[in-house]
């Protein structure tokens, strides 16, 4: 039995267009840190992560393209590559709730689901780009979190404020995405969609939750966060 290329297709246009939103919304929170006046170091930082999701979205565009995909998968309402509230000024809050939830929740959290993507891809294409997202996912979880700790360093008080309002909230959506199976779900990915970086949706919940409890929390509770409590007072 061979794959079903239209679940794989219909994949790696998602992908092309998640990473392709996260170079827009990396070039939008670069620009906050700039006119907030962030140091030369993380612009630094900030400005790799914005080349290497430029360069993801580009390679998952040519894996799209290899698996016979047609059309453009980036033909999307501006608003859906923009982040919350992004309009206006750069608040510090808003830079806070952002770096919160972009970047230390999502960076994280992506970073293993990734690995298992490529543990199980054979074919050339696909594997290429996983293995290069791979090898640039440490340096994009750490870029979140030093800009948290610079934040943190520019007015504890209040990134503890905005967290204590804000991370159960962002933990239950994240939870949503990666760490739930709908009731009903019929799982599309077997082994034979694998191969070309597919995982089923148990797998993303085994990763999420295990990157949970191993390296968010703890990342969230050494800043004094409140990680865990956070967690026991995500909305269900």
């Amino acid at each position: 039995m061979s794959a079903n290329l239209d679940i794989v297709r219909a994949e790696w246009r998602r992908r092309t267009l998640a990473q392709y939103r996260a170079a827009s919304v990396t070039a939008e929170f670069l620009g906050w840190l700039i006119r907030l006046g962030f140091s030369p170091q993380t612009l630094v930082a900030g400005h790799k992560v914005l080349g290497d999701k430029l360069d993801h979205a580009d390679m998952a565009y040519e894996v799209f393209t290899s698996l016979g995909g047609e059309g453009d998968p980036l033909s999307v309402s501006e608003g859906s590559l923009v982040l919350d509230q992004g309009w206006g000024r750069p608040t510090f809050e808003r830079l806070v709730l952002a770096g919160l939830d972009v970047f230390c929740l999502a960076e994280t959290l992506a970073a293993p689901l990734y690995s298992a993507m490529l543990d199980g891809a054979r074919k050339a294409e696909p594997k290429q780009m996983l293995d290069r997202v791979v090898t640039d996912a440490e340096e994009h979880k750490k870029f979140g979190w030093t800009v948290l700790d610079e934040a943190i360093e520019q007015d504890d008080k209040m990134v503890r404020k905005l967290a204590k309002h804000a991370l159960p909230k962002q933990l239950a959506r994240a939870e949503r995405s990666w760490g739930l199976i709908p009731d009903g779900w019929i799982e599309p990915v077997g082994p034979h969609e694998k191969p070309y970086g597919l995982i089923p949706r148990a797998q993303y919940k085994r990763e999420f939750y295990q990157s949970i409890a191993e390296e968010v929390l703890p990342a969230l509770d050494d800043r004094n966060l409140g990680g865990r409590g956070a967690w026991g007072a995500r909305p269900r």
